[in-house]
């Protein structure tokens, strides 16, 4: 809001804090079981501040909060987060005493709090606990903020009266009516200001509740033109909500001890950009935030991508950026993920926005009025409005491609405190981090802890394994050449088929060697796809042939072998023993390239090269339906909840629906939310496909579980794909991408619903 004030220019000077210390604790681990009895930790003292991007928020209402794993699977996600802080704690000060919340209606009434003091900060005792395990975070509500800038005097008009001399000026700035804006230098050092509209008053400090100058400086003294600066304390903003992920409470020590100990916290916007896209999954908005009883993995997956995204100690991570302090990180923890800073920076400038905009306690700014208008529950004008910025940022991350969503990229206009950021508008805003270094990446599969493990497809292939937040934790040993398809069983052993040795290779979740690995035969021709069922039992396509990847997607099956899958036993242990079972037979089975088992135990098959697909018994090998020649190169075929086959057509651009009896339903097509080529299909905890494109610059398609897209025209594009084929979906609601032109892994974060891992618990679109 422009305010007229004879007298000043004012221009807006930001400056961000730096701090060495960085986040790294669990932040490249593997999925990690805690204790199955809860158990309390210490939280240890902690120190931090609250920022809007500009400035220090004053008096802002700080709440320590817990989010919690419990209830069944359909009840215990987006639970009202736990409160931590209490009045039984007897470490509170003067300082900053522990308050509870007592306004009727407010979100965090019954809620105790800290109140953030004239720099933003604030000071948790240490005299609190949290469960073991659960991810505990920072989440500030209101307060003003406190914004520096410079400032230069043009003229002054000063009249006297009873000994008090008061002084107009008029400018355009970006301050607002019922801001305080003290003056910290000039001839009018010292002295305060409330704006009350176009002509402003100047006063000194203040004395009780009358400001009084003491040094009056009479018009034409010299004093119409000096430089100086000030500080403006705005009006309460309720609209303003950070967020910051401390962590999962520790087992052992504190937050504040040990090799990672948090010595300060730094909360701003692009702290909540972070926590918003890494618990998209698990929250509705900044207060209600959890996950099943059965989910605390992907829960606590989910808390490390917030460590991945940000620094809650300050210093961005990253070469390029060492020392700026308190913008999105440049690369993950590990140091080989790549991070969109620019992007995160930029969603945090849009929230800054409306954190700096004149807002009062009975009325948004136009500002935060456009944010909210647009970041809605659903991302269009019908939807539910945020009435913070934490929980338009949640929405935003839902709804990323929304054409509603990508307007606010024209609302931070020239406020930009965090740098670097987009040069132009993006086709979506999705969050995806890049992991290098992986060479010739095939499929990809997602075990029971949220690790990723993926084949490399060369002439001497080896698995890696991929920590949830993209870590390198172990390579395998070399195996066979063209490794391709992966599968995992219970007991999170990967299984891999490779297609130019003819050969099933084996390991353990820690990808040491199984006894009899590989197996081999001369029906075992080419195998280019292998799963797993529920029972532990693994299927091996036999006579595939000639497979390969073709143009950005798989192709398969080219003649020869038997028409039949190859059944082998497992007992899914930590060793597990493996032999063979059967083979199971069809004619429709000839030159199989990719095959699926539903949950009751039917085998779902799809050959590329002659256009065909059917659904056979097991072990009988009798067939419910059989398609041939009509599929146009189908990829993989995906099961929902329903117990539908999805199968993605990639020469007409189509996804199709196949009932268990066999009833097609056709949907998409070219240009439908981003298809072009598709290749390989997922599916999400909520039911919804998930498509990976070889054309369409490589884009990622959403479709719902009705077959209706939900990406646009140009589907998801922020990933930076390279040449897609396969994805997998964990459960965190995170999407993973190998990139097969490119020797790298995407992860793009909290994009989908959390999805039961791994497939062979045969649990699809389920929600863990």
């Amino acid at each position: 809001m422009g305010v007229v004030i004879q007298a000043f220019s004012v221009v807006l000077t930001f400056a961000l804090t730096a701090a060495a210390l960085i986040l790294s604790g669990c932040s490249g681990m593997a999925g990690v079981r805690f204790p199955p009895t809860p158990a309390q930790a210490s939280i240890g003292h902690l120190r931090g501040s609250v920022f809007g991007g500009h400035a220090p928020i004053v008096a802002s209402h700080v709440f320590l909060l817990e989010a919690t794993a419990s209830g069944t699977s359909s009840t215990g996600y987006a639970t009202m987060a736990k409160s931590l802080l209490s009045a039984s704690s007897t470490a509170t000060s003067s300082t900053y005493p522990v308050t509870q919340d007592l306004v009727p209606g407010s979100p965090t009434y019954g809620l105790y709090y800290m109140t953030s003091d004239a720099s933003g900060g604030f000071n948790v005792t240490g005299d609190y606990t949290c469960d073991v395990g659960d991810p505990v975070y920072f989440y500030t509500a209101g307060g003003s903020p406190n914004v520096s800038f410079p400032l230069t005097i043009t003229a002054i008009s000063s009249t006297s009266s009873s000994g008090i001399s008061t002084y107009t000026f008029t400018a355009a700035n970006q301050l607002y009516t019922g801001q305080s804006v003290q003056f910290t230098s000039s001839s009018l050092g010292g002295k305060w200001s409330t704006l009350n509209g176009t002509t402003q008053t100047v006063l000194a400090t203040p004395t009780a509740s009358t400001f009084v100058i003491s040094t009056p400086i009479a018009p034409g003294s010299g004093a119409d033109t000096q430089a100086g600066s000030a500080i403006s304390v705005g009006v309460t903003n309720p609209s303003i909500v950070n967020l910051a992920m401390l962590g999962l409470c520790p087992e052992v020590g504190n937050f504040a001890t040990g090799p990672s100990a948090i010595a300060y916290v730094y909360v701003n916007e692009v702290s909540t950009v972070a926590f918003g896209y890494a618990m998209s999954g698990f929250a509705s908005d900044a207060l209600h935030v959890g996950s099943s009883a059965t989910n605390l993995i992907g829960l606590q997956n989910a808390t490390l991508n917030a460590a991945s995204l940000y620094n809650i100690q300050g210093a961005p991570l990253g070469p390029q950026h060492a020392g700026e302090g308190q913008i999105a990180n440049e690369i993950t923890p590990a140091g080989n993920g790549t991070v969109p800073q620019a992007e995160l920076d930029t969603l945090a400038n849009i929230l800054a926005s409306c954190v700096d905009s004149p807002n009062t306690a009975s009325a948004s700014s136009a500002t935060c009025n456009t944010l909210f208008g647009s970041a809605t529950s659903n991302g269009t004008p019908g939807g539910t409005k945020p009435k913070d910025t934490a929980t338009a940022l949640i929405y935003i991350s839902k709804n990323p491609g929304a054409t509603n969503v990508l307007k606010l990229w024209d609302l931070p206009g020239g406020i930009v405190p965090f740098s670097p950021a987009l040069t132009s508008r993006p086709t979506d805003f999705t969050v995806a981090i890049r992991y290098n270094n992986i060479p010739s990446p095939g499929s990809i599969a997602i075990d029971s802890l949220g690790n990723a493990l993926v084949p490399t497809n060369s002439t001497s292939g080896y698995i890696t394994k991929l920590s949830p937040a993209g870590a390198v934790l172990a390579t395998s040993a070399t195996g066979g050449s063209g490794f391709n398809s992966v599968a995992i069983d219970s007991g999170d052993n990967i299984f891999v088929t490779a297609g130019n040795s003819n050969a099933l290779y084996a390991y353990t979740s820690s990808l040491g060697a199984v006894s009899g690995s590989p197996w081999t035969s001369p029906q075992m021709n080419s195998p280019t796809s292998v799963a797993v069922d529920s029972n532990g039992y693994v299927y091996v396509t036999d006579g595939g042939g000639y497979g390969g990847f073709g143009y950005g997607g798989y192709y398969g099956g080219y003649g020869g072998g038997s028409s039949s899958v190859r059944k082998f036993n497992n007992s899914a242990t930590s060793a597990p023993i493996v032999s063979f079972n059967t083979s199971i037979s069809n004619n429709c089975l000839a030159g199989v390239s990719q095959i699926a088992i539903d949950p009751s135990g039917y085998i779902w098959a799809t050959a590329n090269s002659a256009n065909s697909g059917c659904r056979v018994s097991n072990p009988g090998g009798a067939a419910t339906f059989s398609y041939s020649n009509q599929l146009f190169a189908p990829g993989n075929i995906a099961i929902d909840r329903n117990g539908n086959g999805w199968v993605a057509l990639q020469l007409i651009g189509y996804v199709a629906a196949f009932t268990p009896s066999g009833q097609a339903n056709g949907y998409g097509g070219y240009s439908v939310g981003g298809l072009s080529y598709p290749t390989w299909i997922a599916i999400d905890g909520n039911n919804d496909l998930w498509i990976t494109n070889s054309g369409n610059s490589y884009a990622l398609s959403e479709f719902n579980s009705s077959g209706a897209p939900i990406t646009g025209y140009y589907g998801y594009q922020r990933g930076i794909l390279n040449n897609p084929s396969f994805l997998a979906v964990d459960a965190s609601g995170d999407v993973w991408i190998p990139n097969q032109s490119s020797n790298s892994v995407t992860e793009i974060i909290g994009v989908a619903a959390p999805t039961v891992t791994p497939l062979s618990a045969l649990q699809p679109g389920q929600r863990p």
